[in-house]
């Protein structure tokens, strides 16, 4: 099972795992270590207050890709979405679009993104206009 620790965004590890991917650093939010059977695992964010939240950055560890880390990691970043009070996950992607669309994501206009959404850095300025923009209602 996949437990989710609270980081400060300037975690050394995070922004390590974060570059090492390619992915932007860590802005606005929250950002957790996914640990599963007490060892480090990887890293997701979630960005943003009330129902609509951004998930940001799931990254699993190098070497321990193929072994459904990065969907435990994403049950237990939707768990705490929920927690938060979340009842839509939204995000951006130029690489994992499947991956995500096979975990119930639905490919949507950026246009109807909630103004709260639009206004996040990574929806603004850092993800580029051909990234596929996602939703996942929590319900």
């Amino acid at each position: 099972m996949v437990v989710l620790h609270l980081l400060d965004a300037d975690d050394a590890g995070l922004i390590a795992a974060l570059q090492g991917e390619g992915l932007p650093e860590p802005g606005a939010g929250r950002y957790f270590r996914a640990d599963d059977d007490s060892a480090l695992a990887g890293y997701v964010g979630l960005e943003g207050e009330g129902r609509d939240l951004l998930l940001r950055s799931l990254v699993v560890l190098a070497g321990l890709n193929s072994r459904g880390l990065g969907s435990r990691i994403l049950s237990a970043a939707e768990a705490a979405a929920s927690e938060l009070g979340g009842e839509r996950l939204h995000l951006l992607t130029t690489t994992a679009e499947p991956f995500f669309a096979r975990r119930g994501f639905a490919a949507a206009d950026r246009a109807a993104a909630p103004a709260a959404i639009r206004r996040t850095r990574e929806f603004a300025d850092i993800c580029p206009a051909s990234a596929a923009y996602l939703t996942k209602d929590l319900g």
